[in-house]
C-alpha cells in the first residue's frame, strides 16, 4: 500500500531539470499497476497545493529574502509538477479523469480514517 508519509524528499539543488528531462512520456494505463493513475493524482494534487501555498505565503511576507527562496521553492515546485502531470495520457476523457480524481478522493479518506487514532 501507498503510504506518502513514508518517503522522503530530495535536496532543491538536485531537483532542477532541463527541458530534456522534463518532458517524460506519459504512463500507458493498459500496462501499469492500476493505482499508479491514482498516485500521480495524488502527487499532482500535492504539487499543486505546494505551490499555491508558497505564492499566498510570498504575498503576505514581508521579508524580500524568504520572498525569494519562497520564488525559488516555487520554481523547483513547478517544474516538478510539470513533469507529474505530464505522466498523464491526455486521452483520457472527462468521465476517465473524474473517475480518477474520485478514485483518488475515497482511497486517500479511507487511508486517513484508518490511521486516525481511536479516542476510546
Amino acid at each position: 500500500m501507498f503510504n506518502p508519509l513514508d518517503h522522503k524528499g530530495l535536496p532543491l539543488d538536485s531537483q532542477l531539470r532541463n527541458w530534456r528531462e522534463l518532458n517524460v512520456d506519459p504512463i500507458d494505463p493498459e500496462a501499469v499497476d492500476p493505482y499508479t493513475r491514482c498516485r500521480i493524482i495524488t502527487m499532482n494534487g500535492i504539487e499543486v497545493e505546494a505551490i499555491n501555498f508558497s505564492h499566498q505565503f510570498a504575498r503576505n511576507c514581508p521579508d524580500q529574502e524568504v520572498r525569494r527562496q519562497l520564488a525559488y521553492v516555487r520554481y523547483v515546485e513547478s517544474q516538478q509538477q510539470r513533469v507529474v502531470n505530464w505522466l498523464l495520457p491526455g486521452a483520457a476523457s472527462v468521465l476517465e479523469t473524474t473517475l480518477g480524481y474520485e478514485q483518488v478522493a475515497v482511497d486517500l479518506t479511507a487511508w486517513v480514517a484508518r490511521h486516525e487514532p481511536d479516542p476510546t
